[in-house]
């Protein structure tokens, strides 16, 4: 009857800790995906912060509000200065292919902003419009393709 008694609670703490080690295994996993999510979340806001810094920046030059000597200088090193660049080398260390190739021509048309604006142009031509709505109608497509992946 001892013996039953052992085999018994021996069983009976190798389920428990079968159990409990598939509980923590799933919690681990739990934890991971929402810290993946969260590290994704971040990088995100950051590439779309800069984005939007750089257009602002660029908004303000060709609207003459930023007229001084440097406005053009400035216009010029925009995506470095509002770290597009090194947003976009970590966006896509984290991201997945569709993210980072969108993110890619968001860089393009960002270039071709700052480019129309270097020009000289003045925020009410028909260049400055077009280039600035193509900037905006990208962010909008990376930002819904970006929720899809949170």
């Amino acid at each position: 009857m001892e013996l039953v008694g052992l085999l018994n609670t021996a069983l009976g703490a190798l389920i428990a800790l079968g159990a409990s080690t598939l509980v923590e295994r799933r919690r681990w996993l739990q934890e991971s995906q929402q810290r993946a999510r969260d590290d994704r979340r971040a990088v995100y806001l950051g590439f779309l912060e800069a984005t939007a810094a750089a257009s602002e920046t660029l908004v303000s030059i060709a609207r003459g509000h930023d007229a001084d000597d440097t406005a053009s200088a400035r216009a010029g090193t925009v995506l470095r200065d509002s770290s597009v660049l090194s947003r976009r080398l970590e966006l896509s260390l984290i991201g997945d292919d569709a993210i980072v190739e969108e993110a890619g021509r968001m860089v393009v048309l960002l270039r071709a902003y700052r480019d129309v604006v270097v020009q000289g142009l003045t925020f009410d031509t028909e260049e400055v419009q077009r280039t600035r709505a193509a900037v905006h109608q990208q962010r909008d497509r990376l930002t819904r393709l970006m929720r899809e992946t949170l």
